[in-house]
């Protein structure tokens, strides 16, 4: 038994040595001054993660609706947002057709995100397009909601088509652009 506790006494005096404090060296005045401007340096760039740059962006979408052989129409719906901010357009209207008045619809959300310092910025698009139907010819025709969320990388100055659908029952496409430009 005594020889169990003679281990346990070694064992213990050993830990406590083992896990004794040492005294930190001190740091000169000039260590202290680079340590400080160092988590300075990182404190500015966390706020500018979360905050965002000083830059605002504007974003131009270009909405083209191509039915058949007739020309195609094009909406324009533009916006300006700071970096890490977000946007929203809403514009409704009702047009009479030959079936009774029908809502028209553009609406536009975006978010965009500088990446780093690049004159680039991954943009979160979502739209909603619901144009005038082509009824006069067929009181039964109707033309399809446009209803799309995208997240895409733009660059600055530079178009970019995002989507392009079809109608599943007509020949009608629907071609969206979008744009990017920083305002520095």
């Amino acid at each position: 038994m005594s020889r169990m506790c003679n281990l346990l006494i070694a064992a213990v005096l050993t830990a406590s040595t083992a896990f004794a404090q040492t005294k930190p060296a001190e740091k000169t005045p000039e260590q202290l001054r680079a340590e400080l401007a160092a988590l300075q340096a990182r404190a500015a760039e966390a706020r500018t993660q979360s905050e965002g740059q000083p830059v605002n962006i504007r974003l131009e979408l270009t909405i083209t609706d191509q039915r058949g052989d007739a020309p195609a129409i094009s909406k324009t719906v533009s916006m300006t947002v700071a970096d890490r901010h977000s946007g929203r357009i809403r514009t409704q209207g009702d047009v009479r057709t030959p079936t009774g008045f029908r809502p028209v619809i553009l609406n536009v959300d975006s978010q965009a995100s500088l990446i780093g310092r690049e004159s680039r910025a991954r943009v979160t698009l979502t739209i909603e397009y619901r144009p005038v139907a082509a009824e006069a010819e067929n009181e039964r025709a109707t033309t399809p909601n446009i209803n799309e969320s995208i997240t895409v990388m733009l660059e600055d100055g530079k178009s970019l088509v995002v989507s392009q659908s079809a109608d599943p029952v007509t020949d009608r496409k629907v071609k969206v652009e979008a744009k990017m430009t920083l305002l520095r």
